[in-house]
């Protein structure tokens, strides 16, 4: 009986075991014939997925197609089938202190190494931001009397146009009667047209502007902090000073680097606030007296806009492009690499 009973169960067993693989043959079969069913929802969601998609392949893919194979040749830019080869020209009009261009006998290498040194100027300006904006929002998440309303106006020029910003400063800085510093201080000082102030006009803009997006990054960071690490260190002993070191410096570590990434590369293409700040023309120098307001893009954008320059100007500002790309590229990659190793550390 034993064994028969056990032979029966076995059966059975093997039965349900038998039922069971069918059922997932079954299964796999009507999901397979589901999936290879082209409804109505699955296709719109597919159009509505590829908009994006095709939009950064017109808006964004097929300009850099078109930036670096300008880098080896001159094309009007009108008339996208004019390209021809250039022999590297572009590259001579950058980097060739003996190379002149056009009529006008234009030293761009002279330009583009002035407009090196300011663009680096003005980009290390955002570590002075992150410091005002850390500061700021340490006090602030302190909780201060008013503090929410003191975040609304440290964030107020963040979200204000670039140009309103750039004319207010201009009108703070001129030259003229009308100007706000020269009226406060008595003076008759030519802010926007003396090479030694011109520069550092275009930074106190960017300064005054840029801290408010970093004021609310801090303070949500430091309120993601936990309370403990604070109360724990107290007990221990630790400081004001030492809890900021070590407590609230790597706790919005990922914030600054955010931060920084992102400060670095808007100060390496600054282009509005100069542009509207100090003014100038080719009948003139070059981003204003002695070219103190020149900045690499904007340089690139005089190129592109005179016509009487000749072809190979496209040439140059793609190469001036690349050139802030690969800058750019190394100095976020670095960066991340520094990151790493802090957190293996």
């Amino acid at each position: 009986m034993n064994a028969e009973l056990q032979d029966d169960i076995l059966e059975r067993e093997n039965v349900a075991i038998g039922q069971q693989e069918e059922n997932s043959c079954e299964s796999r079969s009507k999901r397979r014939k589901r999936r290879g069913k082209w409804n109505k929802e699955a296709i719109i969601a597919i159009i509505l997925a590829l908009i994006p998609v095709i939009g950064f392949l017109i808006f964004n893919g097929f300009p850099l197609v078109i930036s670096f194979l300008a880098l080896f040749c001159d094309v009007d830019l009108y008339e996208l089938g004019s390209f021809s080869w250039n022999n590297f020209e572009g590259f001579k009009v950058i980097f060739s202190n003996d190379y002149s261009l056009s009529t006008y006998g234009l030293n761009v290498a002279h330009y583009f190494y002035k407009a090196c040194g300011i663009t680096l100027w003005i980009a290390s300006t955002q570590f002075v931001t992150l410091l005002i904006a850390l500061g700021i929002a340490v006090l602030l998440a302190t909780k201060v009397k008013g503090h929410n309303v003191f975040q609304i106006l440290f964030f107020v020029p963040y979200i204000c146009s670039t140009v309103a910003v750039s004319l207010m400063w201009r009108w703070m800085f001129s030259g003229e009667d009308s100007g706000v510093l020269n009226t406060i201080f008595g003076t008759s000082i030519t802010w926007l047209n003396d090479p030694s102030t011109m520069t550092w006009t275009i930074i106190i803009a960017i300064i005054w502007q840029a801290p408010g997006y970093g004021i609310v990054m801090y303070k949500s960071a430091l309120a993601n902090i936990d309370v403990s690490q604070y109360e724990a260190a107290e007990l221990d002993g630790a400081n004001a000073w030492e809890k900021f070191i070590h407590i609230t410096l790597p706790g919005i570590a990922p914030t600054t680097f955010y931060l920084l990434i992102a400060g670095i590369g808007a100060g390496f293409l600054t282009y509005d606030i100069a542009a509207l700040m100090i003014p100038d023309g080719f009948a003139g120098s070059i981003g204003g007296n002695e070219s103190m307001g020149l900045t690499l893009v904007r340089l690139m954008y005089y190129l592109i806009r005179n016509d009487q320059l000749a072809s190979s100007v496209v040439s140059a500002a793609s190469v001036i492009t690349w050139v802030l790309f690969v800058v750019t590229g190394s100095i976020t990659l670095a960066l991340f690499r520094r990151r790493d190793k802090l957190m293996e550390g």
